[in-house]
């Protein structure tokens, strides 16, 4: 599906600008409805489906927990921008305690707003299985020459224009977290049709969870809960205008004039829009504009519409097996060895695959550089600005059984970007990891970095980095001998990314040398065996014995001396 294009040159917009620019949606859905003016209609369908879906469903409140797969896009411009796997966990964290009303803060709701308060019993995890069924943390980095993003036309969201390209949204909530212009904190997508591969959440990087770049007073990761809620159907609590007390489609919260900034005091705007409400407006409610820190509740009526928008529009959602645990090894079918790859085909070889978490740059094969050959594989870590960042190359399972003398040779090359002996260094790295379970669980046998990885002279060059003969290669080769018994055993390569320079690898190789078949025999009777070697040649005189234990090879040579009665 071709991406959705917002051409500036065609919408010009007096954007309505408030104190903080807290949210971006309502102009962003004009934006969108101006361009493709079915979204309105499409909009307005799943208003009379919600509405119905509700009405056939009055169970729905039963405790059944929704659990959203989460892509969480960093697309950054500086190493500030560049924010940590713990700051994008810190933010799932609090998208969980705040649509299970598990937020430590539940306890400011006024007791006039308790009764309606809401587990809202959505849950969300970062993704453990990307598109193509690889493991995955659920995060991908992007380096981008764009300073910062804006709303109009989504260029965070569109690998061609600096930004990312979406997981598919059907399956996934995409968040992207980027440095957004004119000093907006977030926008989103309802979920109406037609948005396509634009759908999804975007947050600016100050904004995003509770710890590292974040600024106060938005610094309790209420942005994202904000704008979660609009991708789960939620609008402003006065309406989806601007100041006009309009219709948020919920009954239980109070009818609005406007939006509110920083920490009203309770009651507040008791006489907005001519009610009589004397209890105010309800603006601790997530949909409000209010500081992070004075936010805590969505109600029942936002629940019911969320969990009906859902099931209406993100069925996927409902069933999926994208988080909690990283994905099933795939079947073993083991083969046994020698195995033999020089890489001189354009693809890796049947049953190997690529482990590549953040769907960015993994391994793959060149025809640039080879040992003796001109292709080889290799990551191109010179221009992966994810560190640490891990892709793994995972051979095919092998049964070992019957083996002996197995070794793994293979041919690697490297150089640094800089100078080892500035401070700070830097440098990628290179492991072996082997399973004696199908790939269920790992052990490191190998590993090299530094200058103990490079393996040419001079050792750093400030350039993507290729080696151009035989002696820019090393040859390794370690014994395998300790997993003679395994039947589900493999070996994977993995890089771990520092942002330094391009890695390469070649003819990796499993040698092995099968043993004779033993044939063990345990007996007490009287027997008659007649020992012959090779060449048929009796080797002695055949004799009745009694044994308790003794060995013969299939090819008729005595593995031990005989004990003779």
């Amino acid at each position: 599906m071709k991406k959705l294009i917002l051409l500036s040159s065609l919408i010009l917009f007096t954007t309505t600008l408030f104190s903080q620019n807290r949210c971006g949606t309502t102009e962003y859905q004009q934006q969108i409805e101006q361009i493709n003016p079915e979204i309105r209609a499409e909009r307005l369908k799943l208003e009379k489906d919600i509405l119905r879906w509700i009405g056939e469903n009055p169970n729905h409140q039963q405790k059944v927990i929704i659990t959203i797969p989460v892509v969480v896009h960093v697309v950054y411009n500086s190493p500030q921008q560049n924010i940590s796997d713990a700051q994008v966990q810190s933010q799932i964290d609090v998208l969980n305690n705040d649509f299970r009303r598990t937020n430590v803060d539940a306890i400011m709701t006024p007791t006039v707003w308790t009764s309606v308060a809401a587990d809202c019993e959505i849950e969300f995890c970062l993704a453990s299985t990307d598109p193509n069924g690889n493991s995955t943390n659920g995060i991908t980095r992007t380096q981008t020459t764009s300073s910062s993003f804006s709303m109009q036309g989504d260029p965070v969201k569109d690998a061609a224009n600096g930004g990312k390209d979406a997981w598919p949204n059907a399956d996934y909530l995409n968040i992207w977290v980027c440095n957004l212009g004119s000093g907006l904190l977030g926008y989103a997508t309802p979920p109406f049709g037609g948005i396509g591969q634009n759908d999804g959440v975007v947050i600016g990087y100050s904004y995003f969870g509770t710890i590292g770049t974040v600024q106060n007073p938005y610094n309790k990761g209420r942005t994202a809960t904000h704008e979660v809620g609009h991708w789960l159907n939620l609008e402003h609590l006065w309406g989806g205008g601007f100041g006009n007390c309009g219709n948020d489609n919920v009954n239980d919260t109070p009818t609005q004039e406007e939006e509110n900034y920083g920490c009203p005091a309770f009651p507040h705007n008791a006489s907005s829009c001519n009610t009589t409400n004397t209890d105010g407006d309800m603006f601790m409610n997530y949909m409000d504009y209010t500081n992070d820190a004075c936010m805590n509740m969505f109600t029942q009526g936002q629940k019911t519409r969320m969990i009906a928008a859902i099931n209406q529009s993100r069925q996927n959602l409902l069933n999926h097996n994208l988080c909690g645990s990283a994905p099933p090894p795939p079947p073993c079918a083991p083969i046994s060895p020698p195995i033999t790859e020089d890489f001189q085909s354009a693809t890796i070889p049947t049953n190997w695959s690529i482990n590549n978490s953040d769907n960015d740059k993994t391994w793959e094969i060149t025809s640039t550089a080879g040992f003796n050959s001109s292709s080889s594989i290799y990551i191109n870590n010179a221009d992966y600005s994810a560190n640490g960042e891990v892709d793994d190359l995972i051979l095919s399972p092998m049964d070992l059984t019957s083996l002996n003398n197995i070794n793994l040779s293979f041919d690697y090359a490297y150089a640094l970007w800089t100078d080892p002996t500035a401070s700070p260094n830097y440098s990628d790295t290179l492991q072996i990891l082997v399973s004696a379970d199908c790939g269920s669980t790992w052990q490191k046998i190998w590993e090299k970095s530094g200058l103990n990885l490079v393996t040419t002279t001079p050792v750093f060059t400030a350039a993507a980095w290729t080696p151009s003969s035989n002696n820019d290669w090393n040859s390794e080769i370690i014994n395998l001998d300790n997993y003679t018994v395994e039947d589900d055993f493999m070996l994977k390569f993995r890089n771990i990314n520092d942002y330094e320079n391009n890695l390469f690898l070649d003819n990796i190789n499993i040698s092995a040398t099968v043993i004779s078949t033993l044939n063990e025999i345990n007996t007490t009777e009287k027997i008659l065996i007649k020992i012959v070697d090779v060449l048929g040649r009796e080797v002695k005189n055949p004799k009745q014995f009694n044994k308790t234990l003794f060995y013969i090879y299939d090819n008729g040579v005595v593995e031990k001396k005989i004990i003779i009665d």
